[in-house]
């Protein structure tokens, strides 16, 4: 479901949002959400005519009554609906990348660690034998990427990821009657 002009505009006010989420909840009237928002029935009244007109809310009035209900339309329950998955996809992807960039941390530092530990070895052997010649000995790495590439792609990634995760949980914040 996409957002129009409208939905956008009456989803940029805190209230409207409090009030939405309330009637997603339960059907509601002006008074029970003056009561619940802690604010006055006129505010309230306004905020749901502004969600009527773009679509987010229905009111349900009944004849012979003046009792009034409001209840969400499909365009609200779908925003919503788009919005928890993705939260979820948020954070899921979020964790598997924190996976992947410790992954390549430590393998990163385990190949500089290895890497220094031989030639530590290779130099005392070098000192040891007293040959200067086998002191210049190449290391060949069987890695398929160097170290420091390794441990700049975990770094990257586990930043992502860690901005990722704080993002969900914003978002989640957000509208949280709704997980």
């Amino acid at each position: 479901m996409e957002l129009d002009f409208k939905a956008v505009k009456a989803l940029s006010s805190p209230t409207r949002v409090k009030i939405l989420n309330q009637v997603l909840e339960k059907e509601s009237t002006p008074t029970r959400l003056s009561d619940d928002l802690d604010k006055s029935k006129s505010t309230i009244s306004s905020h749901l005519s502004t969600l009527h007109k773009a679509g987010l809310v229905e009111k349900d009035e009944e004849d012979g009554r003046k009792r009034v209900t409001y209840s969400p339309t499909r365009k609200a329950k779908a925003i919503v609906e788009g919005k928890e998955r993705r939260v979820r996809f948020t954070l899921a992807s979020s964790a598997l990348s924190m996976m992947v960039a410790l992954v390549a941390i430590e393998s990163g530092a385990r190949e500089i660690l290895t890497e220094k530990t031989v030639e530590q070895a290779d130099s005392a052997t070098a000192l040891s034998q007293g040959s200067a010649d086998a002191a210049v000995q190449e290391t060949s790495s069987t890695a398929f990427l160097s170290p420091d590439i390794l441990l700049f792609i975990g770094v990257g990634l586990l930043t992502f990821s860690v901005l990722g995760i704080l993002y969900g949980f914003i978002l989640r914040k957000l509208q949280p009657d709704t997980y």
